[in-house]
Parts: structure tokens; C-alpha cells; sequence
């Protein structure tokens, strides 16, 4: 009889890696905040200081720092190793089985791909789904690599990343630079006003169509619009640290360090303390020294994320840590609905439809709402758990993935 691969029994689920999932999250929904309540030509003006943020006082300009230096780009690179470790997980079980692993994979990246689509187009213009699914196929054509060949290759993508960052920053005159990125072209900023008006006041087709232009730019920016022309380079160059992260995460979980935590705990510890000592310098103590503030941002966040994912193993190997991160595995395990989700919420409440507060909130009451959101999160989530193995977004994935799925979705 041939074998049929089916989703990850409860019982085969490495807690730990939910956890994270859960802990991602809430990562995410902090950085994405912002950009729930402003257009993305922001992106332009990096000082955020401008007559759309003229009520902000000092406590939200605070907090935008600390979210620059701590949250932004650390949890979708989380998710990015999650996902390398995820496809490991995935292979191996087909392979047991000795089942196509192109043939599922490649559905799922494809299911990926037209979520990512409709969440980017018809919902919130910053989307990361395609690109994971796009970057996917390239993770595809690795995955027999050895663990040690995938993190050469990681390395040796962040080392390119960091010298070519580098290199421009010398290369360039930081006066110029700065003063080009920190104000936004009159273009920018006449958008930005149209596509405030759209959010505060406007219909589901002045949302639709301001969320289009925004998804837009926004491709622009990372490169997703070029390569759709059939220029990948940039797309790639931009993309660096998705890719890098995609294949740490699978060379942890082809090395099973995870699986053997205790065994290799020395080894956590050291990884633990150099990404301290090296991400911590790029991200906490640089930026104060350096004028080019996105860019040592932007080099530390891979390095910060694995500090921050060891940081929590170790206190999830701790009976009271675990009694507590416990609860975020009941998001992580449905982190498609939930990511998905925040959007959705967030998309809804701060439009004309419901609080028209887009573009109208201080900063710091949008970090209060996006921890009570996920707090809504963790309870749902606990609670949908408790009657069905998946969350709805996540079986119709799987649905997709292992067409059909062979055991019932109900929890038994």
C-alpha cells in the first residue's frame, strides 16, 4: 500500500519550536504596528518626524527608537529560521516515507505563494508570504546539502552582506545620504495623504486601490518588482538575510541541536554569547556612533535574532520559563492564522469601518493595542486548540499541501 505523508501529529511537534513561532509573533505584531497605521512612502523618511507624526511626543519618538534597535527586522528573521527548520522536518518525514518531497514541497510553496497574494493585495500591502515562497524554491534546490554546507553558505551570505553594506557606507557621502533618506519625495508625500484619507474616510474600493499602489512601492523597494521584470540580482541582494536564515535554520535541524538541547547546551552557550557580543555592538552600541543608522540595523538583526532565540531556549529549559513560555505555543502552532490575522484586525480597526484612528494614534497606545491583540491571540488560539488539531488557515494549507488531508481535523 503506498504511504501517504500527512501534517505533524501533536505528539511529533517539537514544543520549542512553537514557542518561538509564538514569540515571533508577538515580535512582528510590535513591528508591524506602525505600518498598520501609516502609509509605507513613511519608509522614505526615517526620523518619522514630519506633520503626520506632529502629535507624537517624546515617549512615542522613544519608543520608535527602541523598536528600531530591538524589534524591527529580528522576528521576521526568526520566522525566516523557523521556516529552513520547518522544510528539514518536512523532508525527512517524506523521505521515511519515501515519498516525492518536490512534489509536497512544492505545493505548499506554491499555497504560499497565492495566500501571500491575496493577504498582500486585498489586505495589507506589507505581505512577506511571496517572498518566502519565492525564496522557498531556492531553499528547494538546497535542501540535500550537508548541514556544514548550509552554514557555510549562510555565512558566507552574511559576509557578503555585510561587506558590500560596508563598503557603501565608506563608498558614499553620509551627508547626502542621510539627507536623501530621511525626507520623502514630494511624490511620497502627496501619496501619503491620499492614502490617509483613503484609511480614515474612505470605501472598500478607495482602500483597495490605495493598498494597491502601496503594495506597489513597496515590491519597488525590495526588489519583488524587478524581478517580475526578469532582474533577480536585486531581488536576491535584498533579500540576503531571508535566504541566510532560511538555511541556518535547516542546518540546525539537520544537525539536530535543537532535538538534543542538553547535549549541546556548551555550544548554545557560546553562540549565545558571541551573537551578544557581535549583534549587540552592530545594533545597540553603533547606530549611536554611526550616521548610517538603517544599515547597522539592518547587518545586526540576524545576528540578534539567534541571540534571541537561544535566550529563550534556555529559559524555556527552566521549569518556571517553561510554565510560562507554554502559552506562547498556542499561537505558534496556528503562527499562519495568527500572522494572517493581525493583519486582518488591525486592517479593520484602525480603517473607516470601524475606529478611523488610522494616522491619528500616538505610538506608544498602538504598542499597548498590538500586546492586548495579542493577548486575544494566545487566548483564541488556546481555545481553538482545544477542539481542533489546526488553526483554519493552517488546514487548508495542509489540505493543499498533502491534498487532503487523511485524518480528521477535529482533535480527538
Amino acid at each position: 500500500m503506498k504511504q501517504k505523508l500527512s501534517p505533524i501529529s501533536t505528539k511529533e511537534r517539537i514544543e520549542t519550536l512553537d514557542v518561538l513561532r509564538g514569540f515571533a509573533l508577538l515580535g512582528i505584531i510590535l513591528a508591524n504596528i506602525v505600518w498598520f497605521l501609516y502609509p509605507v512612502y513613511m519608509q522614505e523618511d526615517l526620523s518619522f518626524k514630519n506633520e503626520w507624526t506632529s502629535f507624537w511626543n517624546d515617549a512615542d519618538y522613544t519608543v520608535k527608537t527602541i523598536l528600531t534597535m530591538f524589534v524591527d527586522g529580528k522576528f521576521v528573521m526568526l520566522f525566516s529560521m523557523l521556516f529552513g527548520f520547518g522544510m528539514v522536518i518536512m523532508q525527512e518525514r517524506a523521505a521515511a516515507k519515501q515519498l516525492n518531497f518536490w512534489g509536497i514541497y512544492s505545493r505548499r510553496l506554491i499555497a504560499l505563494f497565492i495566500f501571500g497574494c491575496i493577504h498582500a493585495y486585498f489586505i495589507w500591502f506589507g505581505d512577506i508570504l511571496t517572498d518566502y515562497a519565492i525564496l522557498g524554491l531556492l531553499l528547494l534546490l538546497m535542501h540535500k546539502l550537508k548541514p556544514n554546507a548550509m552554514l557555510i553558505i549562510s555565512l558566507t551570505l552574511y559576509s557578503l552582506l555585510l561587506g558590500s553594506l560596508t563598503f557603501g557606507a565608506l563608498s558614499s557621502d553620509s551627508t547626502t545620504t542621510m539627507s536623501m533618506s530621511m525626507s520623502m519625495s514630494e511624490e511620497s508625500r502627496q501619496l501619503m495623504q491620499v492614502t490617509i484619507d483613503a484609511h480614515q474616510n474612505g470605501n472598500i474600493q478607495e482602500l483597495m486601490d490605495a493598498n494597491f499602489m502601496e503594495r506597489t512601492f513597496y515590491t519597488i523597494r525590495n526588489g519583488l518588482y524587478v524581478l517580475f521584470l526578469g532582474n533577480p540580482i536585486f531581488y536576491l541582494f535584498s533579500n540576503l538575510p531571508f535566504l541566510l536564515m532560511f538555511l541556518f535554520g535547516a542546518a540546525v535541524a539537520k544537525k539536530k541541536w535543537l532535538h538534543r538541547f542538553e547535549e549541546y547546551r556548551k555550544g548554545f552557550f557560546i553562540t549565545w554569547l558571541l551573537t551578544l557580543i557581535f549583534g549587540g555592538t552592530l545594533g545597540w552600541i553603533l547606530p549611536f556612533l554611526s550616521e548610517n543608522f538603517s544599515a547597522v540595523q539592518y547587518i545586526s538583526s540576524p545576528l540578534l535574532t539567534i541571540f534571541y532565540a537561544i535566550s529563550l531556549i534556555f529559559i524555556y529549559h527552566t521549569v518556571n520559563g517553561k510554565k510560562i513560555l507554554q502559552w506562547l505555543a498556542f499561537p505558534g502552532r496556528m503562527a499562519f492564522t495568527n500572522y494572517i490575522g493581525q493583519s486582518i484586525i488591525c486592517t479593520f480597526l484602525f480603517g473607516p469601518f470601524a475606529f478611523g484612528v488610522y494616522g491619528k494614534l500616538h505610538l506608544t497606545t498602538a504598542i499597548i493595542i498590538a500586546i492586548v491583540i495579542f493577548a486575544f491571540q494566545v487566548i483564541f488560539s488556546k481555545l481553538w486548540l482545544s477542539k481542533f488539531r489546526f488553526g483554519p488557515l493552517e488546514y487548508v494549507w495542509r489540505s493543499f499541501t498533502y491534498l487532503g488531508i487523511n485524518k480528521e481535523s477535529k482533535k480527538v
